[in-house]
């Protein structure tokens, strides 16, 4: 578990690189959820990195959403061979879609599903602006969630 966290503190400080320092300030709900719908529009852009790095803060500060952070849910961070930029992205959306399910349904409880379902929406997005883009992991769940398996795969 250590590690996963140690991951997930790496990934919140890629996305969120390049902030300026600033007092901190109480990140509320409604910043959250403009941040999620900047992060939708493209994974890929500064904005996109600034929003998703917002929500990952909300999530480890915040006591209103949980997030689990498991190898079974996202194995692609710990493959060497891919960019960390992939990873963080990945990662972000799949914050982005958890914590958002969270909140619309104002219910704390982790949500992995609908994480999956952002993170497989954000590589699409990604694969659009780079069509050579093939992450083994992320297709398999893609394949699951065609045959219809992918929410018992996560709740399992």
């Amino acid at each position: 578990m250590k590690l996963w966290v140690s991951i997930f503190v790496v990934a919140i400080a890629l996305v969120s690189t390049g902030r300026a320092a600033a007092p901190k300030q109480k990140i509320t709900h409604e910043m959250v959820l403009n941040a999620i719908m900047t992060f939708r529009v493209d994974p890929l852009s500064e904005d996109a990195r600034q929003a998703g790095g917002l929500v990952m803060e909300f999530t480890e500060q915040s006591h209103d959403v949980v997030v689990k952070i498991r190898q079974k849910t996202l194995p692609f961070l710990s493959n060497k061979s891919l960019p960390e930029k992939y990873k963080a992205i990945l990662l972000a959306a799949f914050v982005v879609g958890n914590v958002d399910s969270q909140l619309l349904r104002h219910q704390k409880k982790d949500d992995s599903y609908a994480g999956m379902i952002q993170m497989i929406e954000s590589y699409r997005q990604t694969q659009r602006k780079d069509p050579t883009l093939r992450i083994a992991e992320v297709e398999k769940f893609i394949e699951m969630q065609s045959r219809g398996e992918l929410k018992g795969y996560v709740s399992s």
